[in-house]
């Protein structure tokens, strides 16, 4: 150290310290002033995070379904490439190639079988042959090798028919014109036209445009896109007298699967609502997805005794008490939360053991005091999952929900007709998610009243085992169609 005569310190030191005494603050604002900025990019950084984990739940949550989570049924640019390869040296797809029981074709061990050729419309014999190694054509054959081959002419024939109506005058002064099943009160389409065109369209899903390429194209008939909704609409027309039939029957049902998903409606957002019994499918289109879609259809209060299976939706509670709840979404959600949090794993195992025991249970069709007591231990394994603390979030959410249904998962317990799951209902309404898909929602109002009209029905007769050609042109006709019961006595066709 540097010092003055008298031992102080020096000017040098004295000015050193100084130095360090200013340094030493700038370096600790300089810090500061970085903290600030790594505090603040880290926010940002964590919002940004939850915004895009909030835009994943949209496609991968609980109700995703497993073959599309993390990635599933995505293959890698190199894998696909192989397996192209081994699809081209088996000589076929993926399918082909593999020798998997569960795909295409017949079992190993199992006998083939072969349609039976049809009895000929007509013989085509064909004498002249040509000799590819010698240029001969040959006009005498030894013996003829029979193949029947099934066709159809293009254009398919169409039968135009011109009908002479009487027209008379009654002597009470009313006139009268003759009527003829097949001949509609309005258009010049038969009732078997009007038919397949109205199955094209609600079974085969095929747009009103696709439908009118068709007309020309095989009957050498075009005629407009705006044709095809007419004849669609003349069909609904028909049909709306059975399709209110069916929300009657629906109504007097014990055991109603009910489920609902959007469906946009001249660019606005409605639900279309499907309601699953036995016997019957119904649907209806419907802008609110409230309480008052459920007294619309099934009046303004269900039988007592009667079950509604549904999902958690608000709506359902809200009209009637007694429910059975999913049990198929409950276990979804179970097992996705278990996934991500360890905490979840032993709700999913005990709520996936509960499940099985109770549905093996219901299969041995126990008496009903059997029943009332498994329900009431089943009741107290729930009420003790949802007694512990959970740390989580979406861990107490799960427990919330099991909270929330606590009366209403174990209704199938005790009523046999009534299934533990509302798959039923979510079958139905998977077929009006496809032609959203494909036809991007309706127009108008009675757009609605055809879509709701034509697929009720349809759905219905196929549930019923009836032949849904078969009844819209016997209905079109104006003939009675065949019953349930006698579609069963004459067997498949």
């Amino acid at each position: 150290m540097l010092s003055g005569p008298d031992g102080s310190p020096g000017r040098s030191t004295s000015a050193i310290r100084s130095a360090g005494r200013t340094i030493l603050p700038q370096r600790d604002l300089a810090l500061l002033a970085e903290n600030a900025f790594l505090r603040q990019q880290n926010a940002a950084q964590n919002e940004r995070i939850e915004e895009l984990e909030n835009r994943l739940k949209k496609y991968e949550n609980a109700h995703t379904p497993s073959s599309q989570q993390d990635g599933a049924g995505q293959q890698p640019q190199n894998e696909e490439s192989e397996q192209d390869e081994e699809n081209d040296e088996a000589g076929g797809d993926s399918d082909a190639a593999s020798d998997s029981s569960s795909g295409p074709g017949r079992n190993p061990g199992h006998e083939g079988t072969t349609r039976p050729p049809p009895d000929p419309d007509r013989t085509v014999r064909v004498g002249e042959a040509y000799c590819p190694d010698c240029d001969h054509v040959l006009t005498d054959p030894d013996e003829y090798v029979s193949r029947v081959i099934v066709d159809i002419p293009l254009p398919i024939p169409t039968e135009v028919t011109k009908y002479e109506l009487g027209k008379q005058e009654c002597s009470c002064g009313n006139e009268v014109v003759a009527e003829h099943p097949d001949c509609p009160e309005t258009g010049r389409f038969g009732p078997r036209l009007l038919a397949q065109t109205a199955l094209l369209r609600y079974h085969g899903r095929l747009p009103h445009r696709k439908q009118a390429e068709l007309f020309d194209w095989q009957l050498d008939h075009p005629v407009s896109p705006a044709t095809i909704y007419n004849m669609t609409e003349r069909v609904a027309d028909r049909l709306r007298p059975a399709y209110e039939d069916v929300r009657a029957s629906v109504r007097d049902s014990d055991v109603i699967y009910c489920d609902e998903t959007g469906f946009p409606v001249d660019g606005d957002q409605h639900w279309v609502w499907t309601f699953v019994t036995d016997e019957d499918v119904f649907y209806t289109i419907d802008e609110s997805r409230g309480s008052q879609v459920l007294e619309d259809v099934l009046g303004d209060e269900l039988a007592e005794d009667a079950t509604l299976s549904c999902d958690g939706w608000s709506a359902y509670p809200s009209y009637h008490g007694k429910l059975q709840r999913c049990w198929a979404h409950l276990l979804r959600e179970a097992k996705y939360v278990a996934e991500r949090h360890e905490e979840a794993e032993p709700i999913s195992e005990v709520l996936h053991d509960l499940h099985e025991d109770l549905t093996a249970f219901d299969e041995e069709d126990p008496p009903a005091s059997a029943r009332e007591r498994r329900r009431a231990r089943a009741s107290l394994c729930l009420e003790e999952l949802i007694r512990a603390d959970y740390e989580t979030e979406e861990v107490t959410q799960l427990a919330e929900k099991i909270r929330n249904g606590l009366g209403c998962w174990l209704t199938f317990v005790t009523e046999p007709d009534v299934d533990s799951t509302n798959n039923r209902a979510e079958r139905a309404l998977r077929e009006q998610v496809v032609m959203r898909k494909m036809f991007g929602g309706l127009r108008s109002e009675t757009g609605v009243r055809i879509h709701e009209t034509i697929s009720t029905m349809v759905a219905t007769w196929e549930r019923q085992g009836l032949d849904p050609p078969d009844q819209l042109t016997s209905i079109l006709g104006g003939e009675q169609p065949e019953s349930r019961a006698e579609a069963s006595t004459r067997g498949p066709r």
